[in-house]
């Protein structure tokens, strides 16, 4: 009888200890998982900042360039060599994609493949989503068609342009863009469909992407709003 205590203090142990075991089991999944979870955190803020600086510094690149544009096109008194500099200079900005520009030309929007992947949700999500290549090639296909200005989702395509992927994102002039895709061209547009037309538009809609295109009368391009840098090429001096 002295010993009755010996079995219910066993039970209450072995209660306590598989209790306290759990929440020590628990207290090391937060502590393994919670600064990774902390780390992604602080990196998307980070990204967004850096971004939203980025969007600040070109705004301000922008309206630089427009102040200085509005200098340049007012009505002063030029005459001989300086009117003409004046008129290359402006033919100048507009090749060098710092001028909005109109024109004829076509519209392409191109998207992922939802609904492919719906019906096929075991497959290999990749075979169902627009790749950086994708745009790449569409966009060499416009060029080679005579394309005079590009832009993607507003972004404007200039010669130091560069579209690349990093990660899942597509990024151009270092903005990150996000499907449906909008590629914009100033040409011929009878020329410019025929070329896409029997290239990459035909590889992506025999895969059931959904491809639109437009031929229309006049596409609007915006300004390239990014900076330029050179810094190690200069101009070679003339003899």
């Amino acid at each position: 009888m002295a010993r009755t205590w010996l079995v219910p203090v066993t039970i209450i142990c072995i209660v306590f200890g598989l209790f306290f075991s759990y929440l020590i089991k628990l207290q090391g999944n937060n502590t393994n998982t919670n600064p990774l979870s902390q780390k992604n955190t602080n990196l998307v803020m980070i990204i967004r900042d850096l971004e939203e600086e980025i969007n600040n510094q070109e705004n301000m690149i922008e309206k630089i360039r427009n102040d200085l544009t509005a200098l340049q096109n007012q009505n002063l008194p030029f005459r001989g060599k300086s009117k003409e500099l004046q008129e290359q200079l402006k033919e100048e900005r507009i090749r060098a994609g710092l001028t909005p520009v109109a024109g004829k030309g076509i519209v392409i929007t191109i998207a992922d493949n939802k609904e492919g992947l719906k019906a096929n949700p075991q497959d290999d999500p990749n075979k169902y989503i627009i790749h950086y290549e994708n745009i790449l090639n569409l966009v060499s296909e416009l060029k080679v068609g005579g394309a005079e200005a590009i832009a993607i989702n507003g972004q404007r395509l200039i010669t130091t342009s560069e579209i690349r992927c990093v990660g899942n994102v597509i990024l151009v002039n270092t903005t990150r863009l996000a499907p449906p895709f909008e590629i914009s061209a100033i040409g011929s547009p009878r020329h410019l469909s025929e070329i896409v037309n029997n290239g990459q538009l035909d590889v992506l809609r025999s895969s059931n992407f959904p491809v639109s295109l437009k031929e229309m009368d006049e596409v609007i391009i915006p300004a390239y709003k990014g900076g330029l840098q050179f810094v190690y090429a200069r101009p070679v001096k003339e003899e």
